[in-house]
């Protein structure tokens, strides 16, 4: 695992772009997956910029999403379905044939997540998974205590979690469980960017970073991951040793 730490949050999220169109420029039919959240909202916007300004062709990389809620409508206002499109997809010019999201309105969640797993593996793996960390250390939908083993599977949310997810939509909105990629598929993915930004994240960072590999802190998997980079800003990096 490689940190890189910067002076504030404009700069991870201009290198976190550059890292990603550098993987599409070297390999145009790579497979990407992308994570939602406040975090990668600056990695995004200027993603868009930077795509546009070099004329980058994303017309032939597939795409994931790494999470969804459960029982949330995706044309819904802050479904993880919603964002990626409006703020990824379409300004990129990716096409639904494209990308592959979990069906958070799924009646049959076994199924949902076993047609995940099989898409990941007919595209061979994931190139580039661009995430983000939990106040409690959760990576997706991944919460303390999950299996590092576990694939796209369902997921009941910790109170942290619900109460942070509830200022994505611009009403109340019933949740209670998640849909994720498991542990075990980033821990496989080919590179794992990991963003954090913000001195709320200091204390989390730390213990991910620098505490012992543990489910109790699902992102601290990633020190044993020779593909994880984490660039993060000098708020979130202030309690590293």
């Amino acid at each position: 695992m490689q940190r890189q730490i910067f002076d504030d949050y404009e700069s991870p999220s201009s290198a976190a772009a550059d890292l990603v169109l550098e993987t599409v420029s070297q390999n145009p039919g790579a497979v990407l997956c992308f994570a939602t959240g406040n975090t990668p909202v600056g990695t995004y916007r200027l993603l868009i910029e930077k795509a546009h300004a070099r004329q980058a062709d994303f017309s032939q990389c597939f795409c994931f999403g790494l999470d969804e809620w459960v029982g949330v409508p995706p044309e819904k206002s802050g479904t993880c379905h919603q964002i990626l499109h409006e703020q990824l997809f379409k300004p990129l010019g990716v096409r639904g044939t494209q990308v592959h999201l979990f069906d958070g309105m799924t009646d049959d969640i076994s199924a949902e997540c076993r047609r995940m797993n099989e898409m990941i593996r007919q595209k061979g793996g994931i190139d580039l998974m661009l995430v983000g960390i939990g106040l409690n250390g959760h990576i997706g939908f991944n919460e303390p205590g999950c299996s590092p083993e576990l694939e796209a599977h369902d997921q009941e949310l910790h109170e942290s979690t619900l109460a942070s997810g509830q200022h994505y939509f611009n009403e109340p909105t019933p949740i209670a469980k998640g849909l994720t990629l498991g542990l075990a598929q980033v821990r496989a993915a080919r590179t794992v960017l990991l963003l954090a930004n913000g001195a709320g994240k200091a204390s989390i960072i730390q213990k991910a970073l620098e505490g012992p590999v543990t489910p109790e802190v699902p992102a601290s998997h990633l020190q044993q991951h020779k593909g994880a980079l984490v660039m993060m800003d000098k708020a979130a990096a202030a309690q590293l040793t």
